[in-house]
């Protein structure tokens, strides 16, 4: 596989639209502009001691965040991942607001996303043997396969992300498909359909603290980790313009407006989400689920034969 044509940039010259039109574009060394220098590198340490120890975390200060799966097991990993994400979740849209803040004028609203997504990707091994029972880890510490978020529950025009608390080697990276981007996949619900034609794949290298931002709609998926390191990511999204949601989504999530978040209206900010067809679409979905489950509480047969 080739490696991803990245275009660098400055926060500060980043136009999203580029994205939006398939532009795979990197920022170097941004998650220190947005949260202060080592500030996320020192809540996955304080992870580890929490979930693990004291010395397993100054093992990892002193040799590098990739070398987990040397102090940790599947169950510890998924501690950590789990820690790091309780750490992170009361700061993270603050993160996301201060990206936004830092873009030039973009030609449109932007709507953030409370999603938060922390991905652990040990090798291979450290997990093989877990996969069923770690199921429903897959895309945080298992790796997933070929799809578009908006297949699941997101915008059709939302932007990833994905940020490098470690190096992202070739060999545990994320892999994508440029050509594929915006054609009509086919696909049942989020399973990429096969014998269809979404071109050459390419994979991405990253250092510590770089951000990588691409379209949600871009079919990506998580490059099974066969080095010899544990790969650490953290994601977030964002929407540039009204979110705009898949007609066969499986789900839908809220994109909040920033403008409201931090004010007496601050309960009104999923309100543009909510009037879109996506969320009368999840409605029905919700509805026919409860439907389902009364309908079988109800012949659900009792003792003695009875209903």
């Amino acid at each position: 596989m080739a490696l991803a044509p990245l275009h660098e940039s400055l926060l500060g010259e980043l136009h999203l639209r580029q994205v939006l039109e398939g532009r795979l574009v990197v920022v170097r060394g941004a998650l220190d502009q947005l949260t202060g220098r080592g500030t996320v590198r020192r809540a996955a340490l304080a992870s580890v001691t929490s979930a693990l120890s004291p010395h397993a975390s100054d093992r990892l200060a002193e040799q590098g965040l990739e070398h987990l799966h040397r102090v940790a097991g599947a169950e510890q990993i998924r501690a950590v991942r789990d820690e790091l994400d309780r750490r992170l979740r009361p700061t993270a849209q603050r993160l996301l607001l201060r990206f936004a803040q830092a873009l030039p004028p973009q030609g449109r609203r932007l709507y953030v996303s409370d999603h938060l997504g922390v991905r652990i990707m040990p090798p291979q091994a450290a997990v093989r043997g877990r996969e069923e029972e770690l199921s429903n880890y897959t895309g945080f510490l298992l790796p997933s396969q070929a799809h578009t978020d908006s297949w699941f529950n997101t915008a059709v025009n939302s932007v990833n992300l994905w940020m490098a608390l470690s190096r992202v080697r070739r060999d545990n990276g994320l892999t994508l498909w440029p050509q594929a981007y915006r054609r009509p996949l086919r696909h049942e619900g989020v399973r990429l359909l096969p014998d269809q034609p979404i071109g050459d794949p390419v994979e991405v290298e990253l250092e510590p603290g770089d951000l990588l931002l691409f379209a949600g709609d871009h079919l990506h998926a998580t490059r099974p980790n066969t080095g010899p390191q544990t790969r650490w990511v953290v994601t977030k999204r964002l929407c540039w313009g009204p979110p705009r949601y898949h007609p066969r989504a499986t789900g839908w999530v809220p994109y909040l407006d920033p403008r409201l978040l931090d004010t007496p209206l601050h309960a009104l900010a999923p309100l543009r989400s909510a009037l879109t067809l996506g969320r009368l679409r999840q409605l029905a979905r919700d509805r026919d689920r409860l439907l389902t489950r009364l309908r079988r509480s109800v012949t659900v047969p009792l003792p003695g034969g009875r209903r």
